[in-house]
């Protein structure tokens, strides 16, 4: 009887609980929050619905507070993530400073098999996703990430996870 292959073992001293992690400098295990949604705006709700989803509806979605609570040094993070969302539905996406909050738009047009929420096509950023174990993977953008805000999308917005990169803007 052949055996199954054994599970690749964690990251050492990766906390045990479901979640999304960033390892920091020095070995500290930084955990990122769940994005707090504010509000939502919908544009072109009417022609929409007269054309039967054959038209464009675009939908702004704003987060609470002007930047992450999680602010990272590294600008290609590999995020660490354990019983949360889908490696293969995951996100990094460029948020738009405004004010007080955090803005991203999502449009009808721009859905598609690798972006199901339809964010604007210049706000996302390429990811390298791996699976070593069950119930455990990691995300890693594939080029820098400029200074600012960002979602870590796995799934729909509701696993959404925010973080900034580079200094505190306040």
């Amino acid at each position: 009887m052949a055996q199954e292959p054994k599970p690749a073992p964690l990251p050492p001293g990766m906390p045990a609980a479901a979640g999304v992690y960033w390892k920091q400098d020095g070995g500290r295990w930084i955990k990122l929050e769940r994005a707090v949604l504010a509000d939502t705006k919908n544009r072109g709700m009417g022609r929409f619905l007269e054309t039967d989803g054959l038209s464009n509806l675009k939908t702004t979605i704003v987060f609470r507070g002007a930047e992450a609570s999680v602010r990272l040094s590294d600008r290609r993070p590999t995020f660490h993530i354990r019983e949360t969302g889908s490696a293969a539905n995951a996100l990094i996406v460029r948020l738009k400073r405004k004010k007080e909050d955090r803005e991203a738009e999502v449009s009808t047009w721009e859905a598609g098999i690798r972006n199901q929420q339809g964010f604007k096509r210049g706000q996302v950023h390429q990811i390298v996703a791996t699976e070593p174990a069950k119930d455990y993977y990691t995300i890693t953008p594939v080029s820098d990430l400029e200074a600012g805000e960002y979602l870590l999308v796995l799934g729909d917005l509701d696993g959404g996870f925010d973080f900034g990169v580079g200094p505190t803007q306040r």
